[in-house]
């Protein structure tokens, strides 16, 4: 199965990267795929007085843009295309230091959706109180080091998914067989 790739412009983005995923804790994990959606919580602090804690998804076997999905399934850049942005995963909520950022095979590349964004507890509580708060739900608990690097902390989630929880669509893919009679068409896809 593919892993995923990140390109940037700056070395500084990669270290960001790399610092935010050793800090990054995931505290639950969602146990059953819900619908197709992996759902999760992502709580981090914001200063030193409050948390931000958002509740959201991301799809499992959802394509929203074919061409995209289909070139970060190989290697995009050999195909002349690019990844996804990291602004267009996180559904434009990102710091300007990582707007540079591309996304290259994540195994299905989905954007994320936000359904809720609240301030939450001082830091101090914030693990404790969330963990109390979602401990009977099915859904996935991650803590960010900062709130503001929240998708790269999912990001580092939705990888440990991608290799216990392979994506049906990538898999027929790489065996070359569709599961449908068809064929993909840089204009449309055409079923028949």
């Amino acid at each position: 199965m593919p892993d995923f790739k990140l390109k940037t412009k700056y070395w500084e983005t990669y270290q960001k990267v790399e610092e935010i995923f050793e800090r990054s804790r995931i505290l639950k994990r969602q146990l059953e795929l819900e619908l197709g959606r992996w759902n999760f919580v992502v709580f981090g602090p914001q200063g030193n007085e409050h948390t931000i804690v958002r509740e959201g998804s991301a799809v499992h076997l959802k394509v929203n843009d074919s061409l995209i999905y289909i070139a970060t399934l190989g290697n995009p850049e050999e195909v002349g295309m690019r990844g996804m942005p990291i602004r267009e995963f996180a559904q434009g909520d990102v710091p300007m230091e990582l707007r540079d950022l591309e996304i290259y095979q994540i195994d299905p590349l989905r954007p994320l959706t936000i359904f809720d964004k609240r301030k939450g507890p001082h830091p101090s509580e914030a693990t404790e109180r969330i963990m109390e708060e979602f401990k009977n739900k099915n859904v996935a608990v991650i803590e960010t080091p900062d709130e503001s690097y929240w998708s790269l902390s999912v990001l580092k989630y939705l990888k440990e998914c991608d290799q216990f929880f392979p994506d049906a669509l990538t898999e027929v893919l790489k065996k070359g067989r569709l599961p449908i009679k068809g064929h993909f068409s840089p204009e449309t896809m055409k079923y028949h």
